[in-house]
């Protein structure tokens, strides 16, 4: 697995100088993942990062040990596999290893978000667009920045964390990332990140599958609330508010502090 690793890095090392790298969320920030957990990544320089992967190993038992949630930078290309041995010396830790790709997007395991250490975490991704047109006219105003794909399509072991640089006026806009039901022409919502100040975004996945980010206004729910309420006052329709808005079952059942779209 080793040998395999590094003459896939050794051909990312190449293209590292025009690599676009997303920091790592700040520790004090979290984000929902699609299974609901809390996910929190800390921040460090891309200038840590090593295309090596004894170095990497290294890093990450030394940050391990340290126990601080130190991120560990790893180069890998579109293509990743941290085998069981790694998964089992992070799980339970306080240390997240980060793995940077290409395009604007970089990956991330947390050792408090590893669930099991019995098989490893294979990903192969692509950045080409692959969800059909006619599935993604779902999405109302087609505000698509970012589509992604992985080969396996197999449930992670471990929340997967992916980092997004969707651009700096974007910031304070809603992220939405949404999955592609194949088999049934369907688009699936996941999940919601307010986009910080620097454009970045953030969201944990359960397993390979074909993705896409779209971007819309957002809304906090306040006290009083209801969802007409929040139409009425950003001049839209309910209908077109509910249309954005899929994982809202019950227009009567909002919670305060719960991000809710706007229409575009």
């Amino acid at each position: 697995m080793k040998r395999k690793t590094e003459k896939r890095v050794a051909i990312a090392l190449m293209t590292a100088l025009i690599f676009v790298f997303v920091p790592i969320i700040r520790q004090d920030t979290k984000a929902k993942a699609a299974n609901g957990s809390q996910v929190i990544a800390a921040s460090e320089s891309v200038g840590d990062t090593t295309a090596d992967w004894l170095v990497m190993v290294e890093r990450l038992d030394q940050a391990i040990r340290n126990g601080t949630g130190q991120n560990v930078s790893f180069l890998t290309g579109n293509h990743f596999e941290i085998p069981t041995d790694i998964l089992g010396r992070l799980a339970g830790k306080n240390a997240t290893l980060a793995l940077h790709t290409s395009n604007g997007v970089t990956f991330s395991i947390s050792g408090r978000d590893i669930y099991a250490a019995d098989a490893p975490v294979v990903v192969d991704v692509s950045f080409e667009s692959v969800i059909p047109d006619e599935v993604k006219r779902q999405i109302p105003g087609q505000n698509i920045l970012k589509e992604f794909s992985m080969e396996q399509k197999d449930a992670y072991p471990c929340c997967l964390n992916v980092h997004l640089g969707l651009g700096e006026e974007y910031a304070g806009k809603h992220a939405v990332l949404y999955s592609c039901d194949e088999s049934a022409g369907l688009l699936r919502q996941e999940g919601i990140f307010r986009i910080n100040e620097l454009g970045h975004a953030m969201f944990g996945l359960e397993r390979g599958d074909e993705y896409m980010v779209a971007v819309y206004r957002g809304y906090t729910v306040a006290e009083g609330d209801t969802l007409s309420h929040v139409a009425v006052r950003n001049g839209v329709s309910l209908q077109a508010l509910m249309a954005v808005n899929p994982q809202i079952k019950d227009v009567d059942q909002i919670q305060i502090g719960q991000l809710v779209n706007l229409p575009n």
